[in-house]
């Protein structure tokens, strides 16, 4: 303790006006069992749930040549059930009601978390236990064929991606050959091919013992319980191997390098990489520094000088990849049209010259400060997933030696001085890098004796009952309509205005007006200029962002409670008065016409883009690009005016309704409401007539080539009905089933049965009008044929082919009920929940009741809502991939007229 105290009173009085550090603390228990298992235990019985994080001290720097992807490979092994419960672990996820869950490997480690019902802990528990200690005879010949073939087409659809083979090759470039870091986490084809079973399961034996594994523990338990459950399931678990630990290895370069690749891009983008220290180096955290005073911001120097003034790029980026061996501080630069790189080089190394030399402001050291807290707290809000609170106790003890590691990082940027930052810069980004090796002994470590059954899976406790917030309302004089939320837990507030415009409002010659003047909205008001905007919000740790869906345009203000007046002066600034400065239009539209080429050479929304116009037809509101984003003609044609026009038909407080959920009270939230719009006219938008879909598309599938692609983006769609039916928790739960989880009917096809694809999604899009049904299914190029036939078969089933009843049924209602105390855990979710209520005319009382209904709903009811919802014979089919390889075998399925379209949806001549 007296190290931690001796910090605080260090840092305390240099940073209590801008920070609260005490609001940081994350109180903890450690304990260490007698086989070496860590366990850090966090008490908050806010709500009944979980957070479950094990990170395993393992990942790709533990491998070796020839031998790459085994961490990343074996990751997936813990999905596939253990000795004593081999039925799959996802599958008991679902039926325990887990939300926030996943598996992911880095370099460094791997780490599994679920957040779960205090109920179900005993269970999750012994699950995680028994795949720590018991997974060695799941580990067969059928599996790893299994595996490698669904780690391949991860590696596929990644390396599909506009810039996707990137990063393995700035890896192989700056670290030598023999580093652990200079392969990819994901592996090679070759050595995942050439993988075996003895492979497989020595690298199993060596590192997933509890010695090499800390366990963390957030939400609603106290330490002596979790102590007692932890021991019980895991203290019989035997300590694997001593393992040597390479602390330090940060290479230097002997010379500047220069590589050119090619790619399927559609624009240039420079990326400058130098070596940078470790997780643990203080001087990490001076580089966090100087990366939020180059980038990050309109505000930000590089942003600044080469997006806004120069206009040489639409997007910059400065990060520190802060690994635990060795770090890497990395400049991207995504070039506009017709910019030489040369060019854009120029002006970054004059930016990054000037700063070296002087060193940051005191406002960018403050707004860096301010920024990182401010992300920090809004990622502890969670128990669990990345930035949660057993995310960062884990993440701490794992790198940092110490659950409160993170605390010290906080210490050493709130310390800092402009002088100490520039210093570290100019040593770090001036100059090479060096080694330093130290070895520390391992202490002997014992399993303990228990009387443990392993064959007993423990029982599921009664879900816990799960009330929702109540909903406050109100309405200013405007016609302004407000709803509430309070949650006081964490000094956050969010807050919404939804206007009732969106894609919707455009017209067939304006398509992406919405979401380009909701873009805008924020670059500038006639009070404040872009870079006011952006230095304002840093220095108050807030931050405005704007966006439209079909049906609304929102503007969503992120808050610290303690500056929740400053941030709502500019919020209501931009709502009320965005000034469309011709400068920042014609910047906004070059941006746009990026984001759209970008759009054109991705896989999925090269479909999404043209698969609404197929559905809706030509000429109805809903038949623009899923995106929003529009066409690069409509783009070219929006002038100020229409920009104008457009905020001023539809930002109107009568058609209007303002959301908030956090750390404020009805009368605080009014007040400050009042004090800030009191001024904005009334008045209503005009109404706005959806109409039914005009498509005659049904029936046919359409082929966009991309040659040379390795994988086929099948995109299966119809139109359903309108939103707000009485069945939308019966659709919902259906759609999770088919479509929306892990081990959904198509995801359990495609991906774990056959192998075939990475992942699928099947989902009812958000509309007020007839919405969306849409399968997307990214697959192998050799398997376009054979999926297409499954996901056929999908779709006819789920809409009454092949019911929901017995265990399955069971399951998805299981999954349904007990995953209720984790659905409004965020004051996002609390967000979002209150916009479907203020625009979709769902009462308080959907919400109210939502946990009863799911508990009582039946399997006849979710057949119906399949039944209903579902129309294979009305389905149009979109295949994105490459034609010269595919073509041949969709034609012989016969699923309707073939139609060869290019990449704005244009029927091609046929191809003889």
């Amino acid at each position: 303790m007296m190290r931690l105290c001796c910090f605080l009173a260090v840092s305390a009085g240099v940073f209590a006006q801008e920070i609260d550090l005490d609001r940081l603390r994350i109180s903890h228990q450690k304990f260490v069992l007698s086989n070496g298992l860590t366990l850090l235990v966090h008490e908050d019985h806010s709500a009944p749930v979980v957070g479950v994080n094990l990170w395993y001290h393992v990942g790709s720097r533990n491998e070796r040549r020839g031998k790459t992807g085994f961490a990343h490979l074996f990751e997936h092994f813990f999905f596939n059930g253990s000795e004593n419960y081999p039925h799959g672990f996802r599958e008991a996820m679902d039926d325990l009601g887990a939300n926030n869950r996943n598996g992911t490997t880095s370099t460094d480690r791997t780490n599994f978390f679920e957040d779960v019902p205090t109920s179900a802990l005993d269970r999750t528990l012994y699950l995680e236990a028994d795949r720590m200690g018991f997974l060695g005879k799941q580990i067969t010949a059928a599996s790893l064929a299994r595996e490698k073939g669904v780690v391949q087409n991860e590696k596929r659809q990644g390396e599909n991606q506009p810039y996707g083979r990137v990063f393995g090759r700035i890896m192989q470039t700056i670290y030598p050959y023999s580093h652990p870091y200079s392969w990819s986490t994901i592996g090679e084809m070759e050595d995942l091919d050439a993988a075996s079973l003895d492979d497989v399961q020595a690298w199993y034996r060596g590192y997933y013992g509890p010695n090499n594994c800390v366990l963390s523990l957030a939400g609603d338990i106290t330490p002596e319980q979790a102590l007692a459950m932890v021991t019980k399931y895991f203290g019989s678990i035997p300590p694997g191997p001593p393992l040597p630990r390479l602390e330090t290895w940060i290479p230097r370069l002997e010379r500047s390098v220069r590589e050119t690749m090619e790619d399927r891009v559609a624009q240039p983008r420079i990326y400058r990489v130098y070596h940078a220290p470790r997780w643990a180096d203080r001087e990490t955290q001076h580089l966090e520094l100087t990366a939020e005073a180059l980038s990050g911001s309109r505000a930000a120097r590089l942003d600044r000088r080469l997006v806004y003034e120069r206009k040489l790029a639409t997007s910059v980026s400065a990060s520190i990849l802060d690994r635990e061996s060795a770090g890497l501080f990395m400049v991207t630069i995504t070039l506009a049209p017709r910019v030489e790189p040369a060019a854009a080089e120029r002006e970054l190394d004059a930016v990054l010259a000037e700063y070296l030399k002087t060193g940051p402001t005191a406002g960018e050291l403050s707004r860096a400060r301010t920024s990182a807290y401010a992300r920090f707290v809004r990622g502890i809000e969670r128990l669990g997933g990345f930035g949660g609170r057993s995310d960062v106790l884990a993440e701490s003890m794992t790198y940092g030696g110490s659950p409160d590691a993170y605390l010290q990082r906080f210490g050493v940027m709130n310390t800092a001085s402009a002088e100490e930052v520039a210093a570290v810069s100019r040593q770090w980004l001036g100059t090479q890098n060096h080694l330093t090796l130290t070895v520390m002994p391992i202490p002997a470590l014992r399993p303990e004796k228990t009387e443990l059954d392993r064959k007993v899976l423990p029982a599921l406790g009664p879900a816990p009952d799960v009330p929702f917030p109540r909903v406050q309302t109100s309405r200013l004089a405007n016609g302004l309509r407000v709803f509430l939320i309070e949650r006081h837990n964490l000094p956050l507030v969010n807050m919404a205005l939804a206007v009732k415009a969106g894609s919707a409002s455009d017209t067939a010659g304006k398509l992406g007006l919405a979401s380009l003047a909701v873009d805008l909205m924020t670059e500038g008001t006639a009070a404040r200029d872009s870079f006011r905007i952006a230095e304002e919000l840093e220095g108050l740790g807030a931050s405005i962002t704007g966006g439209s869906s079909v049906d609304t345009s929102t503007l969503r203000l992120r808050a610290l409670k303690s500056k929740f007046g400053a941030s709502l002066d500019i919020f209501a600034d931009i709502a009320l008065h965005p000034a469309f400065a011709p400068s920042m239009v014609e910047l906004a539209r070059g941006r746009r016409l990026s984001q759209i080429r970008q759009e054109q050479t991705t896989p999925v929304p090269m479909a999404l883009r043209l698969m609404p116009r197929l559905i809706y037809g030509d000429g109805h509101p809903y038949a623009g690009p899923f995106t929003g984003s529009g066409s690069e003609t409509t783009v070219r044609g929006i002038s100020r005016e229409d920009l104008v026009a457009w905020h001023g038909t539809w930002f109107r407080p009568g058609s209007a309704a303002m959301v908030v959920a956090g750390d404020v009270t009805m009368p605080e939230l009014t007040a400050e409401l009042n004090r800030v719009f009191s001024q904005w006219p009334a008045g209503e938008s005009p109404p706005r007539e959806i109409g039914a879909a005009r498509g005659a598309s049904k029936g046919k599938v359409y082929l966009l080539d991309k040659p040379d692609a390795p994988q086929s983006i099948i995109v299966a769609a119809h139109v359903t009905e309108a939103n707000g039916q009485p069945d939308e928790l019966a659709l919902a739960t259906v759609m999770k089933l088919f479509g929306g989880m892990a081990t959904s009917r198509l995801n359990r096809n495609l991906r774990l049965d056959k192998h075939w694809s990475y992942g699928t999604t099947g989902l009812v899009a958000d509309a007020k009008g007839p919405r969306p049904l849409m399968v997307i299914a990214p697959v192998q190029t050799d398997k376009t044929k054979e999926s297409l036939v499954e996901v056929a078969q999908e779709i006819r089933g789920i809409a009454g082919e092949r019911p929901i009843a017995g265990e399955e049924f069971a399951s998805i209602k299981r999954t349904a009920v007990l995953s209720l105390p984790g659905r409004f855990a965020t004051l996002t979710a609390l967000e979002q929940a209150l916009l479907d209520i203020a625009n979709n005319g769902v009462k308080p009382e959907y919400y109210y009741n939502y946990a009863a209904n799911s508990r009582e709903m039946g399997a006849a009811a979710l057949n119906a809502a399949g039944a209903k919802y579902v129309r294979p014979g009305e389905v149009a089919w979109l295949v994105v991939g490459d034609v010269a390889r595919i073509e041949k075998g969709v034609r012989e399925l016969g699923l309707g007229e073939v139609v060869r379209i290019n990449a704005d949806g244009t029927p091609l001549a046929a191809v003889q």
